[in-house]
């Protein structure tokens, strides 16, 4: 009988130590490599997946795919990683806790139709406040589905999720949760009362910030009324024009100076962001000229702050 890791979803194997999947006793639920990560938070930087793959086999299946974004990875290239997904599926806005409490999921659906063409349906979570938690199989029985594939961005929740899922089911199983990439690297199959759910390896992309979004965003407003440069990360943005912009981040360590910089020049209008995915996002109230250091990933999209969803 063929066992798999319960940690990363390769099959067990007790004959080769350096070989993924290796444990010196079929009987344990983790290969070494999983022990070790799970006990000790111990893992090689240098083991890939392949993510094309991943979307070929969901799509091969039969089922619902739930595709987890937390709100600061909401972007065009994460987006677009579920709009590859040929099965019914649902976006799933994961760590709503971390949004600003005047927010609306309604607004925040309306926003998403319109400035990402998203028609699907969404589901939003909180793992923290467990809110959410039940909507997964709640939407695989409502729509007769007995086979579902939890999908998503690396560090969304979806191993959070999951073990929530087996805790409410009293099943002794348990995903193991690690903010580093690639923790899962092939499908685990899970049987959960009369229906299946596999959880799958998580999606990254070159610039994602790998810290964990795991606190409420806390907006910073700053009125530029002279040339202003302000910096996040390795990124500098400097403003030309008087604006109010408004950051949204999971990191609040920013500088401000009135130096200028070189870089790209874009034309912003009225209420657009500038996005740095993984990061947050910027709000720039008034139109004018903008420098950003480098543009590579950066995104400007119509603000979720809009007049029209308030």
């Amino acid at each position: 009988m063929i066992k798999k890791c319960i940690g990363c979803g390769l099959t067990l194997q007790d004959s080769n130590k350096e070989t993924l999947g290796y444990t010196p006793n079929l009987n344990n639920t983790y290969c070494m490599r999983c022990f070790r990560l799970k006990n000790y938070g111990e893992k090689k930087l240098d083991e890939t997946i392949n993510e094309e793959n991943i979307i070929t086999k969901v799509n091969k299946g039969v089922g619902v795919a739930f595709f987890l974004i937390d709100y600061l990875n909401i972007n065009n290239y994460t987006l677009n990683i579920f709009k590859r997904i040929k099965i019914k599926k649902v976006l799933v806005i994961s760590k709503i806790d971390v949004l600003r409490h005047d927010m609306k999921f309604v607004k925040i659906s309306k926003w998403l139709k319109n400035e990402y063409n998203i028609s699907d349906d969404i589901l939003y979570l909180s793992t923290n406040k467990n809110y959410g938690v039940n909507s997964i199989l709640n939407y695989m029985e409502k729509n007769n589905f007995k086979t579902g594939y939890i999908l998503g961005i690396t560090n969304a929740g979806k191993s959070t999720l999951i073990n929530k899922i087996l805790k409410d089911y009293n099943i002794n199983k348990e995903i193991i949760i690690s903010n580093k990439p690639n923790t899962t690297l092939d499908f685990i199959k899970l049987n959960i009362d009369n229906y299946v759910i596999y959880d799958t390896p998580g999606f990254t992309y070159p610039s994602m910030e790998k810290s964990i979004i795991n606190k409420e965003i806390k907006p910073i407003t700053y009125n530029i009324t002279k040339e202003t440069t302000i910096n996040i990360k390795d990124y500098s943005i400097n403003f030309k024009n008087p604006t109010s912009v408004t950051l949204y981040l999971n990191d609040n360590n920013i500088t401000k100076t009135f130096k200028s910089i070189t870089g790209d020049k874009l034309i912003l209008k009225d209420n657009q962001d500038i996005v740095i995915p993984g990061v947050g996002y910027i709000n720039i109230k008034n139109s004018g000229e903008v420098i950003i250091n480098k543009i590579d990933n950066i995104e400007i999209r119509n603000s979720i702050t809009g007049e029209a969803y308030e």
